[in-house]
């Protein structure tokens, strides 16, 4: 841990931020959208910042290290130096640049913001249950149009010997298999996203 870091772990102590947060009932039930609209949230605000720091495959400049970076010494002027520096990083947060989109910025640093972009979108998605489904929209093209001809899109009935299930019958046309697989691709690019947050998920702190 260097410097840095470990500024910026003593920040959050100081802050006080909650490490058990409470999830409701509804929230457990259907958790990957709960973490959606957190992670989204922490994802545009990330963004909405000039970023200085990259995931290192990003960039060929070695993160500059300074000597003793992972020595802690025991002492109380230690401490007390850490514990200034604290104050001035939470006096200093607020005052940090928004990002501006038309700043000069390196290609490894575009290439790295558009990697988050990505990671945003599929989260996003998720959180406003997935409102560019090819699958979802042509469902309620099909639906809306069963309406105006005056025929019930869908049939519920209850299932026999099934406490609480019930079977529905869409009364419209067959999914065409363009439309089958334009939501797969549209299924990868959401995966996509998700799979580079988990890749630098470790890489989100600047």
């Amino acid at each position: 841990m260097n410097n840095r870091q470990r500024k910026k772990l003593q920040a959050k102590k100081k802050l006080k931020l909650p490490n058990v947060p409470h999830f409701t009932s509804v929230e457990r039930w259907n958790l990957f959208h709960t973490f959606s609209v957190y992670i989204a949230a922490g994802l545009k605000e990330f963004l909405s910042y000039k970023l200085y720091g990259m995931p290192q495959e990003f960039s060929d400049v070695e993160e500059e290290m300074t000597e003793g970076n992972s020595e802690i010494k025991e002492n109380k002027e230690f401490y007390e130096e850490l514990s200034h520096e604290v104050k001035n990083m939470i006096a200093v947060r607020e005052q940090l640049p928004r990002f501006d989109g038309n700043a000069e910025q390196s290609t490894e640093m575009r290439t790295w913001r558009g990697t988050i972009e990505k990671m945003l979108w599929s989260f996003e998605q998720l959180r406003d249950d997935c409102p560019d489904s090819p699958f979802s929209k042509w469902h309620d093209e099909q639906f809306w149009s069963l309406l105006e001809k005056g025929i019930k899109p869908m049939e519920i009935t209850k299932e026999p010997n099934e406490d609480g299930l019930h079977a529905v019958k869409f009364n419209g046309e067959k999914t065409p298999q363009e439309i089958w697989d334009a939501e797969d691709k549209y299924r990868e690019k959401i995966q996509e996203g998700i799979d580079l947050f988990a890749k630098y998920f470790q890489h989100l702190w600047d």
